[in-house]
């Protein structure tokens, strides 16, 4: 062997190995931008990984496109709790794995078998506060009450949410929402609560900027809404309020498509994305709330935020996790019937 070659194959040993290249998927936008900067960036980092991304404006559409093509680009992907739930239905994701990624952390009623869920928002009663001077319903019955709280009231025109919140209204603790609507007669039972209140629904609205917007001008007093859009009225200065007691919360989670290039890789990326201090950091890119619930403890999370996150000590525990796996199965029935209660 030569000198030169030595020298050669030295310099080559010398190297260190290539980082591991992980991908994940996300929405992009402002979203995508604090999922970045709070989570998966440095998550990567701590692990060596060489990130990439990629922008996907229906991501469950895109995944459902590289599996069927035999041809996964992505390890990771973003997702809303239902298309979570509907790809898995649909063969799309690999299981999670728990060995690795921390199940213990989540809450009751937020576990998944395939999309870890990491942050939160509510389906909350918003109100007028010109309307309503002294406060506004602070249950789903005061809800139902048109004596006690009357007035216009603007429902969105979609069965979920508004079925376990006609559940609630009648009583139904919070832990036996999904128990009841799985009985037999128990999506009936909540449509004909929907029913009741009909008459004092002026607006049926079909977008968040809608229902938003009906608060803001007084069309209506009383609102069914996510939080964000009711926070986006009193922070444009409008005479809104709203309350997270009853909500219904729903989530967005990170799976790992079925074939991804690197699925250990990925689990240990979810690991390390959803520790506290990550999913903490993350509310100050978006009014999401975490779902992780030490995400809460030590101050990572300012006082003054704690009142916009769904998932906040003292908002949460009157609230029911939306549950995706059940809307996957029986949402096209649910739906059928509160159809059928709108054309009556």
């Amino acid at each position: 062997m030569t000198t030169t070659t030595a020298l050669l194959l030295g310099t080559l040993i010398a190297l260190p190995a290539a980082a591991q290249t992980v991908t994940i998927t996300t929405a992009g936008g402002d979203y995508g931008t604090g999922l970045k900067e709070a989570m998966w960036g440095p998550a990567g980092t701590e692990l060596g990984y060489d990130m990439r991304e990629e922008t996907q404006s229906d991501s469950l559409a895109a995944v459902r496109m590289q599996v069927t093509s035999g041809s996964v680009t992505t390890d990771v992907v973003h997702l809303g709790s239902p298309e979570g739930a509907q790809a898995a239905q649909l063969g799309l994701l690999q299981p999670l794995d728990y060995a690795v990624i921390d199940g213990a952390a989540l809450p009751d009623g937020a576990h998944s078998d395939y999309c870890y869920p990491f942050d939160s928002y509510g389906t909350v009663m918003a109100w007028n506060a010109k309307s309503f001077p002294n406060g506004g319903p602070q249950s789903w019955a005061d809800f139902w009450d048109v004596e006690k709280f009357p007035g216009k009231r603007a429902l969105r025109a979609n069965a979920q949410d508004l079925l376990e919140a006609a559940l609630l209204s009648e009583g139904v603790a919070p832990a036996d929402v999904y128990t009841v609507l799985s009985e037999d007669g128990g999506i009936d039972r909540a449509v004909a609560r929907l029913a009741e209140l009909k008459p004092s629904v002026s607006v049926w609205w079909t977008s968040g900027a809608q229902s938003a917007q009906l608060l803001k001008d007084g069309e209506a007093d009383l609102v069914v809404t996510w939080n964000g859009r009711a926070q986006s009225v009193i922070d444009d200065g409008g005479p809104a309020d709203y309350t997270f007691l009853g909500s219904i919360i729903g989530t967005d989670c990170f799976a790992v498509p079925k074939g991804a290039p690197n699925p250990e890789a990925a689990m240990k990326l979810i690991a390390a994305m959803t520790t506290p201090e990550r999913e903490a950091k993350l509310t100050d890119f978006i009014a999401y709330g975490p779902v992780n619930p030490a995400a809460y403890e030590g101050g990572l999370i300012a006082d003054t935020k704690l009142k916009q996150l769904a998932t906040a000590p003292g908002n949460l525990e009157s609230s029911v996790f939306s549950k995706a796996d059940w809307w996957t199965e029986h949402g096209e029935e649910a739906q059928v019937a509160f159809d059928e209660m709108m054309n009556n």
